[in-house]
């Protein structure tokens, strides 16, 4: 009992009983006086400090019954709290009811789980995205469509076929696997589309089919079919150039090949570099390709099924670099010079003929010349891009053995071009593609962006050239092209081109008693890339 009565449960239970005792009891006694208030109306107001007197008699009672109230309390045990055993049909329901919410939790666990796993998709100025919820793969669907047409000026004898043409038909796929592993493949539905008489463009369904392993900016893996890193203006993208058809030196360079390169650029202090995969790297302050290819010659572009025929092969090299890259100067941040060159041994490799750049008619015609031996070209290249103002240069040497109506003799090549633009609407002028700040909307007053461009191109044949070619009449050793030219880009997407070029001929050995007619040229394309 003594235990029970030092406990905190009987003494808080005590102190309850006495609290609510006390209260009954004066509230009884206030009521009484209350009660008997009205009822005698004729009696004297009652005395309130004898009212008082009695509340304090009656306090003082009741704490003289504080012992013996406290120990009936300690002595009886607190009452039991009652507890209702529940039916079995409430136990049933209980269990139901807690399966029901374990399921629901699991339900939402996997829903939550399977909404991370999902893919992201994106469609927007980059084309049509998929990348894995981690961001750790990657799938882009891009394309391009190139309408075009060519309109002759004067009706000569090796004038070209007024005609309108299918240039390019291309829809390919892009991405990166593991973030690392980049891809791309790169058909072309245009492929065959005929410009003249004697020319076909395209006859390469399979432009681009690459893989890069770019682990690290200063050092990536390069394998495929891709453009060799020689011609500045042929690395640039097939849907950014200023012109409808690229200049004179870029002819003289391989258009695509088969082959591996190893690849990387590095950035100035304090500023890191920048993975650019693929055969371009126009972000890095100091860039360089290093590749071996099988090697096709000028101008060459093997389908995808045209394997080697030798077990020679070319090098390829060239070097880049941004020299004021993120200096002070602003207006020189968009320098780069660089150098590139090739070296191979080709065998009996069969050459391709020459054509004008917007015309694309035949002015060197190597049907039946094939080029032995040692092989080099040297391509010294430079760009300069300051806000709405573009420049680029190029100047190509090309030496090789060539044999033809039974003689071998060195050819020395040279070719060169100066291109400039301006994009009159204030866009930034880029090696890249032009960004309008207003998209095309007349009824909006939005007109998109306009650049004007200028370029000057020549390419001259070695004099003992002429000796090797069947037919001479249709040689040229020196042909000369001025280009004038206006872009109107519509949007992101979306552009249209008009050039008109004039390109004149020398050195047809006196054949038809001087040189061949300037060849006069209108053209247009539109052109949608995404």
């Amino acid at each position: 009992m003594s235990g029970l009565t030092g406990s905190p449960d009987a003494s808080h239970y005590y102190e309850n009983i006495m609290h609510n005792f006390r209260l009954t009891a004066l509230a009884g006694v206030i009521n009484l006086l209350l009660i008997a208030g009205p009822s005698a109306q004729a009696a004297p107001a009652p005395d309130i400090e004898a009212m008082e007197r009695r509340i304090r008699e009656l306090e003082s009672r009741l704490e003289k019954l504080e012992p013996a109230t406290k120990a009936q309390a300690v002595i009886a045990p607190a009452p039991a709290p009652m507890v209702i055993a529940p039916s079995p049909e409430v136990e049933k329901l209980t269990r139901k009811v807690n399966t029901l919410e374990r399921k629901l939790e699991v339900q939402d666990e996997v829903t939550t789980g399977a909404f991370k796993k999902l893919p992201k998709f994106d469609a927007g100025d980059s084309g049509f995205k998929i990348t894995s919820s981690d961001g750790k793969h990657q799938l882009r669907i891009r394309g391009a469509v190139q309408a075009d047409g060519r309109f002759f000026w004067e009706d000569t004898a090796n004038k070209g076929i007024d005609s309108m043409d299918l240039k390019q038909a291309r829809l390919w796929i892009e991405g990166f696997l593991y973030k690392d592993i980049y891809y791309k493949l790169m058909p072309d539905f245009a492929a065959g589309s005929k410009v003249n008489a004697d020319q076909t463009v395209g006859g390469d369904i399979l432009p681009d089919a690459y893989i890069d392993y770019a682990y690290h900016s200063a050092a990536s893996l390069l394998v495929g079919k891709f453009k060799p890193a020689l011609s500045l203006e042929r690395l640039q993208g097939d849907s950014d150039t200023v012109f409808l058809e690229r200049a004179f030196p870029t002819y003289l360079a391989s258009n695509r090949d088969v082959g591996i390169q190893v690849h990387g650029g590095f950035g100035v202090r304090g500023y890191g570099a920048e993975k650019t995969p693929g055969p371009i790297d126009a972000k890095n302050a100091i860039t360089y390709q290093l590749g071996l290819f099988n090697g096709c010659g000028d101008d060459c572009n093997p389908n995808f099924n045209a394997g080697d025929t030798n077990d020679n092969k070319e090098l390829v090299g060239r070097l880049f670099a941004h020299p004021f890259q993120h200096a002070s100067v602003s207006w020189l941040d968009g320098f780069g010079f660089g150098i590139a060159g090739s070296a191979s041994k080709p065998s009996k490799l069969g050459m391709k003929n020459l054509q004008t750049p917007i015309g694309r008619n035949t002015y060197l015609d190597y049907t039946g010349v094939t080029s032995e031996g040692n092989s080099y070209r040297l391509y010294p290249q430079a760009y300069w891009y300051a806000g709405p103002f573009g420049a680029m240069a190029e100047y190509a040497m090309s030496s090789q053995t060539v044999k033809g109506a039974g003689k071998v003799v060195r050819q020395d090549n040279t070719a060169s071009e100066v291109t400039v633009s301006y994009v009159v609407t204030g866009e930034d002028n880029s090696f890249g593609a032009i960004k309008p700040i207003q998209a095309f909307s007349p009824l909006e007053g939005r007109w998109g962006a306009l650049q004007f461009a200028a370029r000057w191109t020549q390419l001259t044949v070695d004099n003992g050239t002429h000796s090797v070619i069947a037919d001479p009449t249709k040689s040229a050793r020196q042909a000369t092209a001025w280009t004038l030219g206006a872009n109107w880009y519509l949007n992101n997407y979306a552009l249209v081109r008009t050039d008109y070029e004039e390109v004149a001929f020398a050195g047809f050995n006196g054949v038809h008693g001087g040189n061949r007619p300037t060849e006069r040229v209108f053209a247009t394309r539109f052109q949608i890339s995404f």
